[in-house]
Order: structure tokens, then C-alpha cells, then sequence
């Protein structure tokens, strides 16, 4: 009889740990939303585009606004053409990212700063995952522009 009753005292305690671990996990959870990291999610996307179609309405008639539009939108809604983005488009949508960040930071308007912070925020995790070697899970080498020994001066 002792050899059953140490089985069941053991599956009693795992449960009760286990239970009380998730519930402390699920309240962890819900008290700790962070609301200042804020990206381009979808409905912030759809307010931005609005800004930016009537502050910069010459941007907005550019290809490269068209290419940075569609990889905002499979970064929100379509992970598997976002992951399948060609190297062409990637640096498009770079090169896009650096002339509406350039225009942002020159305009004199109120709400500038705000939608540049985060356009900041939205490029960087874009080009993160773009520079995430998914096999290993580390950030791809970045090709040197210098020789090494140039760099260490031999």
C-alpha cells in the first residue's frame, strides 16, 4: 500500500506547483504590457499612410513609397512573404526607409517626432529578422567595407 501512496502524493504536488507557476506566469503577463514600444502595427499603419499622404504627397507618388507600404504590410500580415522578400526589394525598402526618415526629421510638424519614433522602431525589427540567420539563431555577418588589416593599421 506505501508504494501507491507516494505516486499519488508526488502527482498531487507536481499539479498543485504546476497550477500555481501558471497562474503566477498568466498575472505576469497581464500586468507587464509594455504601451511605449509601439511599431507600425496595422491600425497605426493605416494612420501613418494618412500622414504621410498629406505631409509628403510628393514621397507618396515614388515607387519607393509603394515598396515601403507593401513590406510594412507582410511584415503585419503575411509572415511568409515577408521572410520571402527579394534582396532587390529589401534594399529598396531600405533606401525608402532612409528618404522618409530623412523627411521626417526636417519637417517642422508636431506629430513629426512621434511617427518618426515609430518608423524607427518598425525598420529596425524589419531589418533585424531580414538580418537573422534562422538556422542558429544569430544576427548574419555583415560584409566589411575595409580590408581587416587596413583597420588595424598593418
Amino acid at each position: 500500500m506505501k508504494v501507491s501512496v507516494n505516486p499519488s502524493i508526488f502527482a498531487i504536488a507536481l499539479c498543485s506547483i504546476l497550477t500555481h507557476t501558471e497562474a503566477r506566469a498568466e498575472e505576469k503577463n497581464t500586468t507587464s504590457s509594455n504601451t511605449k514600444t509601439i511599431v507600425l502595427a496595422i491600425a497605426k499603419q493605416r494612420a501613418f499612410e494618412t500622414y504621410i499622404n498629406e505631409q509628403f504627397t510628393p514621397f507618396t507618388e515614388q515607387e519607393d513609397w509603394n515598396v515601403f507600404v507593401e513590406t510594412v504590410t507582410y511584415y503585419n500580415n503575411s509572415p511568409s512573404k515577408f521572410m520571402n522578400v527579394s534582396a532587390e526589394r529589401q534594399q529598396q525598402f531600405k533606401n525608402a526607409t532612409r528618404l522618409l526618415t530623412h523627411a521626417i526629421e526636417n519637417s517642422k510638424d508636431e506629430m513629426a517626432k512621434g511617427w518618426l519614433e515609430n518608423l524607427k522602431k518598425t525598420t529596425h525589427n524589419i531589418n533585424f529578422i531580414w538580418n537573422l540567420n534562422w538556422d542558429n539563431l544569430a544576427e548574419k555577418e555583415k560584409p566589411q567595407t575595409e580590408p581587416t588589416h587596413q583597420l588595424n593599421g598593418f
